[in-house]
């Protein structure tokens, strides 16, 4: 079973294999675990929604193995069974009572990536389209507009029947800028989606810059001080935040000082052992209470982006 911490956490270890000498062993452990995915049949169910495609791609490019190739083709096909909701995004979990109409900002970070880096491999444009179907779709629904209090900011979850619902959660704001710096990244630059996706990534950085506290964290629900300081978020914005500045898709005189910030407060945040502290458990949608008493520890959705985030700039 996949999790929505288990893809970030094999990126992680495939970029700290690029990166650091005595990483050799990371890339085959990545490969040998995405081998065994793949020969168990890929794209039964649901559950694999939040399977890592983007790794099968990152793997295949390097291998050529047709394998990889097909089962990410696969996982697409699957996505594409999801019903849609008004906003044009994919309810990922229609087969389950209560679910069935919800949909997460996590998964901005897991779908549009993959698909239109798949676009992209393939020469397949349909998938590209079908990738930005879903990360318009699920910005149109989750992301605070111009008129409304905290513009900018993605809302956890959406509810067909209800709306908006959950908190203005620091990891799904992570999950949010990670996933639309990768998308405009792998996106050509004269498509029509650049303009409202990079409004959108801007309004988000600046809604981040405001709300950032001073040691550079933010709160776990970030327009409430009273929620504790969790340190994902951080690592998120810091690894986001340099890759769109390399691929100019940022002003780093206007975000670099908050990149700076974050990337010093998560490095503090690293124990002697190579953890990530501060990271809160797994989260559900729920009142403002439930994010406040979530407990921490050490999760592959912390561990992956502090490779991300150290691959780029070892220490």
């Amino acid at each position: 079973m996949w999790g929505f911490g288990e893809g970030i956490a094999l990126r992680g270890l495939l970029a700290a294999s690029k990166t650091f000498r005595d990483a050799e062993s990371y890339k085959p452990f990545v490969a040998d675990l995405l081998n065994t995915y793949v020969s168990r049949e890929v794209a039964t169910s649901n559950e694999e929604h939040v399977a890592p495609g983007t790794e099968l791609l990152e793997i295949y490019e390097e291998t050529n193995d047709i394998k990889l190739l097909e089962a990410a083709k696969r996982l697409a096909t699957l996505n594409a069974t999801f019903p849609k909701n008004t906003f044009g995004a994919r309810m990922h979990r229609s087969d389950l009572p209560g679910w069935r109409e919800q949909i997460w900002v996590d998964c901005i970070d897991v779908d549009a990536p993959f698909l239109v880096r798949l676009g992209n491999i393939t020469g397949n444009k349909s998938y590209i389209e079908q990738g930005l179907a879903e990360i318009l779709g699920y910005s149109r629904a989750l992301q605070e507009t111009p008129e409304e209090k905290y513009d900018g900011l993605y809302w956890h979850g959406y509810e067909s029947n209800c709306g908006r619902n959950g908190q203005l959660w620091a990891r799904g704001n992570g999950w949010a800028i990670m996933g639309l710096v990768e998308t405009l990244k792998l996106l050509p630059n004269t498509h029509e989606a650049r303009t409202e996706l990079t409004d959108r990534l801007n309004r988000l950085c600046l809604a981040l810059k405001r709300v950032q506290h001073r040691d550079g964290l933010w709160h776990t629900v970030v327009t409430e001080p009273e929620t504790y300081l969790e340190s994902t978020l951080a690592v998120m914005v810091a690894f986001s935040l340099h890759e769109a500045f390399e691929a100019k898709l940022l002003d780093s005189d206007l975000f670099g000082d908050m990149e700076r910030k974050a990337r010093a407060a998560a490095t503090a945040c690293i124990n002697k052992q190579g953890e990530l502290t501060l990271v809160s458990d797994a989260t559900p949608i729920g009142e403002l209470k439930m994010y406040a008493t979530r407990p921490c520890g050490i999760f592959p959705w912390g561990q992956g982006p502090l490779l991300l985030m150290l691959a780029q700039i070892p220490l």
